[in-house]
């Protein structure tokens, strides 16, 4: 992740960046052991991301447009994790919709096409990891398999996804 974001984020910019990358592999690392995902990472990631950003909105001149990119792909990515949990409480949980506020975020941060980009990664690898487990007989279809990492990974492929399809 810090790797990643070296490459993606500029200036001080990259310090809220960073904090997620700590944060999120701490919630990752508990959500696949025990498939929740703490407040302490979830809310702090999101609200830590936003306070290490100010620095750099205020030098930059880009205030109005990332913060309002960032705070729309908070909310939109929150709001339709809340819809999955709602329908399907034992698929979705609260845990991943307060993930939602800091990847949804960190990828509007990137633009909004960059958000609706880092959900459908999100889906799709976790459908295609999922079918390969199953195919190889090494979870069963009853299985309960951690979203977060999906979701981090989402954020992951999300700006290099959307780069080339010029977004």
């Amino acid at each position: 992740m810090a790797v990643w974001a070296a490459m993606h984020v500029e200036g001080w910019a990259l310090a809220g960046f960073a904090a997620l990358a700590v944060l999120w592999g701490a919630g990752v690392a508990v959500d696949l052991v025990e498939h929740r995902l703490p407040d302490v990472t979830t809310l702090a990631a999101f609200l830590l991301f936003l306070i290490l950003q100010l620095p750099w909105l205020v030098t930059s001149g880009e205030w109005n447009r990332r913060l309002v990119q960032a705070l729309l792909g908070a909310l939109l990515t929150a709001a339709i994790l809340f819809a999955l949990a709602y329908i399907n409480p034992n698929g979705f949980g609260l845990g991943d919709v307060k993930l939602g506020l800091s990847t949804g975020a960190a990828l509007g941060w990137f633009g909004l096409g960059t958000v609706l980009i880092g959900l459908a990664a999100a889906f799709i690898l976790m459908a295609v990891i999922s079918g390969l487990l199953l195919a190889t007989k090494r979870i069963k279809r009853d299985a309960e398999i951690a979203f977060g990492p999906f979701m981090v990974l989402g954020v992951l492929v999300a700006p290099g996804a959307a780069s080339l399809l010029g977004w």
